[in-house]
């Protein structure tokens, strides 16, 4: 089974030791995805195809457009995926919000598979 992100947002939730920090989002955000911070301030699904995103973390509710404050997880266990395999390292994909396994087209990690369904939350900036 393929990595994914869990579509049921009363799934998504932090585990203990998790930071969690509250941004306004710039765009639909849906719970679970990967965000990135944006040039203007806000965070929206990280995208790899166009730019290196600067992944901030994993977004614990949805927010239905911008500038409604969501919080996210920026570091530490949170579960938000289905099928991840334990150990791999999981990155912001070419679809917005989406996690992988292996790099979009301009990097984006987000952090480490725990388990199949936990990531821990260890964004990398280069």
């Amino acid at each position: 089974m393929a990595i994914a992100r869990d579509t049921t947002a009363d799934n998504v939730k932090p585990l203990n030791g998790a930071i969690v920090r509250r941004y306004t989002a710039g765009a639909a955000v849906a719970a679970g995805e990967i965000v990135s911070m944006q040039s203007d301030g806000y965070v929206d699904p990280a995208n790899t195809t166009s730019a290196a995103q600067k992944v901030v973390g994993v977004a614990l509710q949805a927010a239905s457009a911008a500038g409604q404050v969501i919080d996210v997880v920026v570091f530490g266990p949170v579960v938000c995926v289905t099928g991840a395999t334990p150990g791999a390292t999981i990155h912001a994909s070419d679809t917005a919000g989406e996690p992988a396994e292996s790099a979009g087209t301009n990097g984006g990690i987000t952090g480490i598979a725990e388990s199949a369904t936990v990531v821990f939350v260890r964004p990398e900036v280069a």
